[in-house]
């Protein structure tokens, strides 16, 4: 498993709880426990990326709401807009 795969998988486990966090991370903990696999490479994908493995899986979140704009949530598409002029 590499890091986009279990980034599918947070994000597998985000839309499967109705995009509560709260819900999504008792999920999560819930598989770590029951798939040793997933914990291994959770481990690892936290080391690398710096965050601690109680608070990864919230900081991924966290990062990536930030870093998305209020523009990419209205236009997810926004390259079909391109070239388009707004009255």
């Amino acid at each position: 498993m590499k890091e986009r795969d279990i980034q599918d998988i947070f994000e597998n486990i985000f839309s499967e709880s109705d995009y509560d966090l709260k819900t999504a991370e008792e999920e999560f903990r819930e598989l770590l426990k029951t798939d040793v696999n997933v914990k291994s490479i959770y481990k690892e994908w936290c080391d690398e990326m710096g965050y601690t493995e109680r608070k990864g899986f919230k900081s991924y979140f966290v990062n990536k709401n930030e870093s998305e704009t209020i523009w990419d949530t209205i236009f997810p598409n926004a390259e079909e807009l391109d070239g388009y002029e707004f009255h």
